[in-house]
């Protein structure tokens, strides 16, 4: 016998119960009618029922929430109306709710066993592919320190798009998000939250994704960030992913700005399943096609790229370039490169002039150093690297898996 955890509409709920309870065949039963879903995790937390059958309309129901049920049963929706394309979350399983009580016994029992959907279920469907080529996604990483992630993301970024090269700009920091800022927008939202909803709610089609994508500069578009560190919870790793996923599908280039922190403890301090505190950066290195650390030309800066590298590659980064920031006197940029690549392998090194006026004129006129500083050689050395076939991934297209 299948034992069932329930979390419908009333009427639903009702009728369910009712031709469960006159089913002379014992083949299932309702072991818990919950209210809500928090009242839905918990019972599945506590390891009772085998298949819950949950309302995809219920409060707060999202890809996360049905992740943690169903690491401890099976889940099978229930949608209203007729609308053949209402949202069914991801499920595998998903049922109208006035179907019969065979149907959803033969579906609860499908669910369970693992087989294919029933023939009165309905399927969500993955979004198709975009008919172009997939995007390629970038991300900008350093370790703490400050050594310039966002100034170097923000003008390749920028440079890219100069360049003929569509390209979208994400402020995935969640703990200094200053992208917005940097771009002199005055209508911050933020964008990453909204998306990360949009498609926890299997809503994030490519219009709802184009209408968080405000144009800043032709060619460049921006997601803005999560505005103040305090929404981080916000995220969750599940919708990153998810949204990473659906900007790989726009097409063209994508710059990921994310956060130094890489530590996963927080699953060490819970028992049931918790944001992660740096979701954003683990799942956008995890995704990345390419990653640029970005250092500064010290020693502390280049000791703490050093002990990441391992954790780098725990997290399955292939592809590591190395931006050297800041390098001026009295340590010139041949011997900080040569140091560097003699530790790590890398597949490109490159190297920064330091100019702080530059930077500080740009950051006060809420402009790009193509605008703020055109001819200095800080903005000739990043649009050296925005242009570089290495960054559009072109040299690897070319050279295959071994050119990496």
């Amino acid at each position: 016998m299948i034992d069932i955890v329930l979390c419908a509409s009333g009427s639903d709920e009702v009728r369910i119960v009712h031709d469960l309870a006159i089913d002379g065949r014992g083949r299932a039963r309702v072991v818990r009618r919950c209210a809500d879903l928090a009242e839905t995790l918990a019972v599945t937390a506590a390891g009772i029922g085998d298949v819950v059958l949950i309302d995809v309309s219920v409060r707060g129901l999202g890809r996360d929430p049905i992740a943690a049920m169903m690491r401890d049963a099976a889940v099978v929706g229930l949608r209203s109306g007729e609308d053949p394309q209402a949202t069914g979350l991801g499920l595998r399983h998903v049922l109208p709710g006035d179907a019969s009580i065979d149907v959803i016994l033969e579906t609860v029992t499908a669910a369970v066993s693992g087989e294919p959907e029933s023939a009165g279920a309905w399927v969500q469907e993955v979004e198709p592919a975009a008919a172009g080529a997939p995007g390629r996604l970038v991300a900008v990483w350093g370790p703490a320190g400050a050594p310039g992630r966002s100034t170097v993301a923000v003008n390749l970024a920028a440079e890219a798009a100069l360049a003929g090269t569509a390209t979208v700009l994400v402020d995935g920091d969640t703990y200094g998000p200053a992208l917005s800022q940097m771009l002199g927008v005055l209508d911050e939202a933020p964008g990453l939250v909204a998306a990360c909803r949009a498609h926890d709610r299997d809503t994030l089609d490519a219009q709802t994704l184009e209408s968080l994508l405000p144009l800043v500069q032709p060619g460049l578009r921006l997601l803005s960030g999560i505005g103040v560190p305090g929404r981080w919870a916000e995220l969750r790793r599940t919708s990153l992913d998810g949204v990473w996923a659906a900007l790989r599908r726009r097409g063209g280039l994508v710059v990921l700005d994310v956060g130094p922190v890489l530590e996963e403890d927080e699953e060490l301090s819970y028992d049931t399943a918790a944001p992660q505190r740096n979701a954003a950066a683990i799942s956008a290195l995890e995704a990345a096609d390419a990653v640029l650390a970005v250092v500064t030309a010290d020693p502390v800066s280049i000791t703490r790229l050093l002990r990441d590298h391992a954790r780098l590659q725990e997290l399955g980064v292939r592809e590591l370039q190395v931006v050297v920031n800041r390098v001026g006197a009295p340590i010139p940029g041949h011997r900080v490169r040569d140091l560097i690549a003699s530790r790590i392998p890398v597949s490109g090194l490159h190297v920064l002039p330091d100019d702080p006026v530059a930077c500080r004129t740009a950051a006060w006129d809420g402009a790009l150093l193509a605008e703020a500083a055109p001819r200095s050689a800080l903005r000739r050395g990043l649009r050296e690297i925005a242009v570089a076939p290495a960054l559009l991934g072109q040299e690897l297209a070319a050279d295959g898996p071994a050119g990496r």
